[in-house]
């Protein structure tokens, strides 16, 4: 293996590392499908979701995610299906990963109060690299050539992707588990070698209650508590928090990290972030939302923080379905 395949193999493999997780979003319950396929069709009749990521953004160029997603309800059947498209750019070199899917979900009711869902997706995905952003060694060779004839590098790989997930929820409580990655596949840049996508378990948890002395249902201010794990290979990552609903106007807080149950090493505490998170509902339909991730690792705000948007339109129920009850899980 010559100098040049020596370089690229150390590149790709830093890549691979600073990207060993997917795209993550602070408002989890705003990208429903990508959290869990079994959330598809959680809506009365129709759903459009749209989300937009930045994190970093003092560690030029950062990291940008964008998601699009709609999903429907079929009443009839207690079934919904959707579909999402997500795109991530990260770095200077343009590692990208698109992923393409459709989730079908299905709804089974225990009694009036509880039910159960279940969810599985089929995706697309495709990860691509710009190669002008490195430097190898037959450029410098070849009088600093414009680009390189190393052949072992793919400038992209497309793979088929599959995820399943499950939900138990009652009108307050809900709890559910979602698999993504589940056929492991292969997302390697180089002709040698293999590089299995890992697995991603996520578990949710929420509760929500009324704040007003008021029956839940009559409540108008409301309280919702919610964690989210998640992991993926050796990586994993907790969030909890607390938000408020009043009227259309919603405030809430939340903690990224696992500073007790795991740090690093010595003297590196496991605490990422602090995010903070204001939502605006109109007519019970359109929902915008804004959060702020305060970086408080010791990358500091140095890094920028992250900044999240989310718009989401919901068609409203109609008089026949009046009497139905959707998952409970947060809109933010």
């Amino acid at each position: 293996m010559n100098v040049s395949r020596h370089i690229l193999w150390l590149l790709l493999a830093a890549a691979s590392v600073a990207r060993a997780q997917d795209p993550q979003f602070s408002q989890f319950y705003a990208a429903p499908q990508y959290l869990n396929p079994a959330l598809t069709g959680n809506t009365f009749q129709d759903r459009i979701a749209l989300n937009y990521r930045l994190q970093w953004p003092g560690v030029q160029p950062g990291y940008e995610t964008y998601m699009a997603a709609y999903d429907h309800r079929f009443s009839k059947v207690n079934g919904g299906i959707g579909g999402m498209v997500m795109r991530d750019k990260a770095g200077t070199s343009g590692l990208t990963t698109t992923l393409v899917g459709l989730s079908y979900s299905y709804e089974a009711r225990i009694n009036y109060r509880r039910a159960v869902r279940f969810g599985v997706r089929a995706g697309y995905g495709n990860k691509s690299v710009n190669p002008d952003g490195y430097l190898f060694a037959d450029q410098v060779i070849r009088d600093n050539a414009a680009r390189t004839i190393e052949s072992n590098l793919i400038a992209q790989v497309s793979y088929f992707d599959m995820a399943a997930g499950a939900m138990f929820y009652t009108e307050q409580f809900w709890a559910g588990i979602s698999m993504s990655h589940l056929n492991r596949p292969d997302q390697s840049l180089m002709l040698e070698g293999t590089a299995p996508l890992a697995v991603r378990t996520s578990t949710h948890v929420g509760y929500r209650f009324g704040i007003d002395g008021r029956h839940f249902s009559k409540s108008d201010s409301r309280m919702t508590l919610a964690a989210h794990y998640k992991m993926q290979g050796e990586w994993d990552q907790f969030d909890i928090g607390a938000y408020i609903e009043q009227g259309g106007i919603t405030g809430g807080i939340w903690y990224r990290g696992l500073p007790v149950v795991k740090a690093y090493r010595p003297g590196y505490s496991n605490d990422e972030s602090l995010i903070l998170m204001a939502g605006l509902l109109v007519d019970e339909q359109f929902r915008f939302t804004y959060s702020y991730d305060i970086t408080i690792s010791k990358l500091t705000m140095k890094s920028g923080g992250a900044h999240e948007l989310s718009l989401i339109y919901e068609w409203p129920r109609k008089a026949k379905n009046r009497k139905h009850k959707i998952v409970p899980c947060p809109k933010f």
